[in-house]
């Protein structure tokens, strides 16, 4: 069974999208963010999670890859939509003589679809790509700016960290929270196990920061090699299914 918190991790399979180069995908990826950005309308919301169901299919992944959100966030989500609803605005409906207005359970509605079809797009980033390769991929996307005096070197290396990282302290969490439902409840409540997970997973952050700083310190700084890839027929239909969508994207109504 794939893991619950399956982030930045490789699920192998033989698709169009497994075969494109990293450097496609993570320029496709940025294209048609930057392109939704000036455009976040319901309609670019539907194209955006049109898209995600596009690269799941093409990707031939699996359900069990999505993970299921935490009944944390949902309670959080339910909040959240309550005071949106609260807030009323335009739109308004007529419920028992009573004039409620929907306008911001609306917008609180189209916050969390943006938010998650992003989300979305990202995860099927590295879904479908290997770890090791999206350094070499946002090396490639800065090189303008090295010509500048910028130093991508350091970013790259930043981002070479993280993306190492994210799955251990993912696996860290996941880990601290099934020990928590083990454990008997106590007089702190909610609110005490809350503040004790999240101390426990600090702590693990920090320890796997410092075992990566020790290897940093005895093997030297990250240095990404700039061998040139190899560009095939799946990079084309990459860049046509990107270049449509983000068409599409800025092309959309508001």
């Amino acid at each position: 069974m794939i893991s619950r918190l399956h982030l930045l991790r490789y699920v192998e399979r033989t698709s169009v999208l497994h075969r494109a180069d990293a450097r496609t995908k993570v320029a496709a990826l940025v294209a048609m963010v930057f392109a939704f950005s000036f455009n976040p309308g319901w309609v670019s919301v539907a194209i955006v999670w049109a898209t995600l169901v596009l690269g799941l299919l093409l990707g031939r992944l699996p359900a069990g890859v999505i993970p299921k959100p935490p009944k944390a966030l949902l309670a959080a989500m339910g909040v959240s939509m309550t005071f949106g609803l609260l807030s009323g605005g335009e739109p308004f409906v007529t419920l028992a003589d009573n004039d409620i207005g929907l306008g911001g359970i609306i917008l609180q509605t189209r916050l969390f679809a943006v938010t998650l079809g992003l989300l979305g797009l990202a995860l099927l980033l590295g879904w479908t790509t290997k770890a090791a390769d999206l350094p070499r991929a946002a090396d490639w996307l800065l090189s303008p700016l090295r010509r500048l005096g910028i130093p991508t070197d350091d970013v790259i290396a930043a981002l070479t960290l993280a993306v190492r990282a994210l799955p251990l302290i993912a696996d860290e969490v996941a880990t601290v929270i099934a020990m928590a439902r083990t454990e008997p409840k106590t007089a702190d409540g909610i609110i005490g196990r809350g503040m004790g997970i999240l101390a426990t997973a600090t702590v693990a952050s920090v320890r796997r920061a410092g075992e990566f700083g020790t290897a940093i310190e005895s093997r030297g700084m990250i240095r990404i090699p700039r061998t040139p890839g190899s560009w095939t027929g799946a990079d084309l239909v990459v860049v046509a299914i990107a270049a449509t969508i983000t068409t599409g994207l800025v092309l959309a109504p508001s």
